[in-house]
């Protein structure tokens, strides 16, 4: 018995030596540990501080801790944050391009000033389809730039008069009556090209929110013709609607190089072309050179 009442005793004092010490560990969240006596203690923290425990550990969330606010771990920081989208120059081509197409540059000499190849512009229309885009900015700001692709330009050019045009092996390109393939009430008659275009263009964009931006884009379209032919629809004696089709090269070159200008806000503008090179040989055909101009649609 005597021991045990001992060491209750031993362990009373203990107790009452520990409560009775003067100084107390803080740990502030942005200072290092230091070991402050009571009253030093008592004065960091005012009763109007909002306290908040993180981490087993006191900080003080107060207007006046502004300059060293509280810092959460690394994965609840890297969590919350949202990555930014980078701002990265995009040129604008990928889209849709309706327009009217007619020849500016003309030379018939060849033909004794036979006309035959104009164009009933109304009804004479280009469309282009582009889909691949590879842009390239030349800017810190990312609001100038570069860019090519690929798209598609599909030409149907109507032909003025009851006529179509023709070239053999060795002849010249020249027009045919349909009068004399006995077709007289005509329709229309039409000259269609397909081709493989590929850009090399400049693009100024104006300061704007994200992509919603004036731009100007200036440069060059190449082209690669892949099909060429005509079509005639009319209607038969008995009444019935005929289309007579041939295809061909017809003299055209196989390459071509336009000059393009657009203007456009966000996803509309307008532009135009104009071809650098005639459309067909020299030697045995008339020497033209096509432009159009229209509206687009970017997507």
């Amino acid at each position: 018995m005597r021991i045990i009442a001992a060491f209750i005793m031993l362990m009373v004092c203990g107790l009452s030596a520990s409560a009775q010490r003067d100084s107390v560990i803080v740990n502030d969240g942005w200072r290092k540990d230091t070991v402050r006596t009571k009253e030093q203690a008592s004065d960091t923290i005012s009763k109007e501080t909002e306290m908040i425990i993180w981490d087993n550990t006191v900080r003080e969330s107060s207007e006046k801790r502004i300059n060293h606010p509280v810092k959460y771990p690394w994965d609840v920081r890297v969590l919350s944050k949202k990555p930014l989208r980078p701002n990265k120059f995009r040129g604008h081509w990928n889209g849709f391009y309706f327009g009217f197409v007619n020849f500016g540059k003309t030379n018939y000499s060849k033909y004794g000033g036979d006309h035959f190849m104009e164009l009933d512009w109304a009804n004479s229309f280009t469309m282009h389809f582009n889909f691949a885009k590879f842009s390239f900015g030349l800017s810190p700001r990312q609001r100038f730039g570069i860019f090519t692709g690929f798209g598609l330009d599909y030409s149907r050019m109507c032909l003025d008069g009851d006529i179509t045009i023709r070239r053999g092996k060795g002849e010249m390109l020249h027009a045919v009556p349909l009068s004399e393939w006995e077709i007289a009430d005509v329709k229309r008659s039409t000259f269609k090209t397909l081709y493989l275009t590929i850009p090399l263009m400049l693009e100024k964009q104006f300061p704007a929110p994200g992509w919603k931006r004036f731009y100007v884009s200036t440069g060059f379209v190449g082209g690669i013709r892949l099909h060429t032919k005509t079509k005639v629809v009319y209607t038969s004696e008995k009444g019935n609607k005929r289309k007579l089709k041939e295809n061909g090269s017809y003299g055209m070159v196989p390459f071509k190089v336009d000059y393009t200008l657009r203007v456009g806000y966000r996803g509309v503008c307008i532009w135009g072309n104009y071809s650098l090179t005639n459309m067909f040989n020299t030697n045995r055909t008339p020497e033209l050179r096509p432009f159009a101009v229209g509206f687009g649609i970017n997507i």
